[in-house]
Parts: structure tokens; C-alpha cells; sequence
């Protein structure tokens, strides 16, 4: 009779208690929850890096392009740099407008002996890492209606400050090249 006793408690201890289940989905939930927060970080760590590297190139690009012509113009280059092929691949092109992987678009404008960059939907991460990695040939950058920044390079807690891309999101940025 005693074994068949033990034989029954063993039997119902085999499921998971309700408690149980609710631990171990709570557990799962807290992996899942922390999986979505890093591919986030890592994700707009991404598309800052990128469009660094794309600003960089349509910088360098548009400088190559118009050497020894005497300066830029005054009106858009998008036109002049598409047709020249000088758009990264990961920009988008439709017409005469350059898109971001982000969301926005890229404008070349010249400006005589200068021309700007400009980018518009940039979220706050992006802004705060664009402005940060893009240190170097730039006359000015301005985030937004801004004051424009003319120091370089910007550094974090300026360029995270509530007039650069601590204030309400999305940015359009304007950087202006030094020649």
C-alpha cells in the first residue's frame, strides 16, 4: 500500500506548478526584453557609423568632383553627383533625391567656394555620434535652428546639450565644409 502512495506523489510531481511557469516566463521575458535593448544600441551605433562614412564620401566626392573648377555653385549638386556616380550604395536615389538609411535625405549645396551637407530625420543618437565622429574639415555644423557650432572636434556633452541634439527629435543637420 505504501508504494502505491509514493508511486502517486511522484506521478503529480511530474508537471510544472503554475508558479513555476510563471517564474520561468518571466525569466524569458527579461532575455528577451534585454535582446531587443542591445540589437537597439547596436543598431543606431550602426547607422551613425554609416552615415559618417556616407558624409565623408559625398564630402570627399564633391571635392573631387569640382576641383579646379573655381568653387560650387550655388544650387544643388545632388543632380552632378548622381549622375557622376559618386552616391555610396547604401543611399538610396530616386530622381534627384538622396535618401539616408535612417529615414531622411541628403542635400549637396553649393555655396561658392564652400558647400553643406545637409541631413534631415536624424534621431537624437545619431545626431549626438555624427556630431561627435565628423570632427575634421568642416567650417561649421548646425543642429536644427541652433546656433551653429564652429569649434572642433564637438565634444559629447556640447553636442548632447538641449541646443544641439538634446532638444526634441528629429534633426536636420547642416555642415559646411571648410573650402
Amino acid at each position: 500500500m505504501r508504494l502505491k502512495a509514493k508511486h502517486k506523489v511522484s506521478m503529480l510531481q511530474k508537471g510544472m506548478t503554475l508558479m513555476e511557469l510563471i517564474a520561468a516566463l518571466a525569466i524569458i521575458a527579461t532575455v528577451i526584453v534585454g535582446a531587443v535593448a542591445l540589437y537597439g544600441n547596436a543598431s543606431s551605433s550602426s547607422n551613425a557609423v554609416g552615415m559618417t562614412k556616407d558624409l565623408m564620401a559625398v564630402r570627399s566626392a564633391t571635392q573631387q568632383l569640382f576641383q579646379g573648377q573655381g568653387g560650387y555653385g550655388t544650387a544643388s549638386l545632388n543632380s552632378t553627383l548622381i549622375t557622376a556616380r559618386k552616391i555610396p550604395g547604401d543611399l538610396s536615389v530616386s530622381g534627384s533625391t538622396i535618401s539616408t538609411p535612417i529615414g531622411g535625405t541628403l542635400t549637396v549645396t553649393g555655396n561658392t567656394s564652400k558647400f553643406t551637407l545637409t541631413v534631415t530625420n536624424v534621431p537624437a543618437d545619431v545626431c549626438t555620434q555624427m556630431l561627435t565622429g565628423l570632427s575634421t574639415g568642416w567650417t561649421s555644423v548646425k543642429v536644427g535652428a541652433s546656433a551653429a557650432l564652429t569649434t572642433f572636434p564637438v565634444t559629447p556633452a556640447i553636442a548632447t546639450a538641449a541646443a544641439q541634439c538634446g532638444g526634441t527629435a528629429p534633426f536636420s543637420i547642416v555642415w559646411t565644409t571648410l573650402n
